[in-house]
C-alpha cells in the first residue's frame, strides 16, 4: 500500500516538473519570437539599399538647390533669412551623412523630407508676399535708373559669392521647351500641318512648346526669344517685325527674330510666337531656336519645297 502510494507522489512529481519546463520552453520561444521581430523591424527601418540611397540623396539635393533659389530671391528683395542658411547647413550635413552610407532610419528621413516640402512651400508664399510689397512701394523709387544700379550690384554681389552649388542653382534655373510643334498659316488664314510645305502656301509661321516643370526657377517675369535661320543660314531680322539683339549666356550678341516676355508660374504653361516674314520663303530647312535669357532652350525646323 505504502509503495503504491509513493508510485503515485513520485508520478505527480514528474508532471509538475513536465509542465515546468513545458512553460520555460514556452515562455523563452515567446521572448525569442518578440526579440526576432523587432529585430527585422529594426532593420527595416534602418537598412537602406544603394538604390533607395542614391534616391534619398538625390531628393535631398533636390530640396536643397530649392532653397538656394529662395535664398537667391530673398537676396534681391534686399532680405536675409537665417533659416534658411540654417536648412542649407542641415540639408549639407544630412547628404554628407547619407553618402557616408551612415545608418538612418527611413521612416524618420521620410518624415524629415516631408517637413523640408512642407517649410520650402512656406518659405516660397513668404517670398511672393515680399514680392508683392516691393511692388507696391515702387511708386516711391526716385529713377528706373537707381533701381538699375540696385540690381547690378545685387548681381555683382551674387556673382563675387557665388559657390558649386550656386552655379548648380543657376544651371537647373533655366527652362526648357518641350513639345514643341510647328505649323504654318496661309493667306486665308486658315493653319496647315504638315512634314513639308509649299513655300508659296506660307503666309505666318506659327510655333507653339510648353515650358517645363522647374521648381528650381523663380516664379517672376521671363524674356523669349525667337531665331528664324533661313537654309543659307542667315538669321531673319527685322527691327520693323519686332528682331532686333540681344546677348547670349557667353556674353555674344546675336540677332532676333521675335520676343516677348511672359510670367513663368511653372504650371507647364504654353507659348506661341506667329512670325510673318513679309517676302516669299526660300526653298529648303528653316531653323528655328527659342532662347530663354540667354540660353538655348529648344530647337526645330520647318521644311519648305
Amino acid at each position: 500500500m505504502a509503495q503504491e502510494e509513493t508510485k503515485k507522489n513520485n508520478n505527480l512529481i514528474f508532471i509538475i516538473i513536465i509542465l515546468a519546463l513545458l512553460g520555460v520552453i514556452g515562455y523563452l520561444l515567446f521572448n525569442n519570437n518578440q526579440k526576432s521581430e523587432k529585430i527585422v523591424e529594426q532593420e527595416k527601418e534602418i537598412v537602406l539599399t544603394n538604390d533607395s540611397l542614391k534616391m534619398k540623396v538625390e531628393e535631398l539635393e533636390g530640396l536643397q538647390l530649392q532653397y538656394h533659389s529662395l535664398q537667391a530671391q530673398a537676396a534681391q528683395l534686399g532680405q536675409s533669412n537665417d533659416s534658411l542658411n540654417a536648412k542649407i547647413a542641415e540639408l549639407d550635413n544630412a547628404i554628407a551623412n547619407l553618402k557616408k552610407g551612415n545608418a538612418v532610419n527611413i521612416n524618420k528621413l521620410n518624415a524629415q523630407i516631408a517637413s523640408y516640402k512642407k517649410d520650402l512651400e512656406e518659405k516660397e508664399a513668404e517670398i511672393i508676399k515680399l514680392r508683392e510689397e516691393n511692388k507696391n512701394l515702387s511708386s516711391s523709387i526716385d529713377t528706373l535708373k537707381q533701381d538699375k544700379a540696385v540690381m547690378n550690384d545685387s548681381i555683382n554681389n551674387l556673382r563675387s559669392v557665388r559657390s558649386d552649388l550656386q552655379q548648380k542653382y543657376e544651371l537647373a534655373s533655366i527652362l526648357k521647351a518641350e513639345n514643341i510643334k510647328v505649323t504654318v498659316i496661309n493667306a486665308k488664314a486658315k493653319e496647315l500641318t504638315s512634314d513639308e510645305y509649299k513655300a508659296k502656301t506660307i503666309d505666318k509661321i506659327k510655333l507653339t512648346f510648353n515650358l517645363a516643370d522647374n521648381k528650381v526657377a523663380p516664379k517672376n517675369t521671363k524674356t523669349l526669344y525667337l531665331q528664324v535661320i533661313e537654309p543659307s543660314g542667315a538669321p531673319l531680322f527685322d527691327s520693323s517685325l519686332g528682331g532686333g539683339f540681344f546677348k547670349t549666356s557667353e556674353g555674344k550678341e546675336i540677332p532676333y527674330t521675335e520676343k516677348q516676355n511672359i510670367d513663368f508660374n511653372n504650371t507647364n504653361q504654353s507659348v506661341t510666337f506667329v512670325y510673318a516674314k513679309g517676302s516669299e520663303y526660300k526653298i529648303g530647312t528653316y531653323t528655328l531656336k527659342i532662347w530663354q535669357d540667354g540660353n538655348l532652350i529648344g530647337t526645330t525646323t520647318l521644311v519648305v519645297k
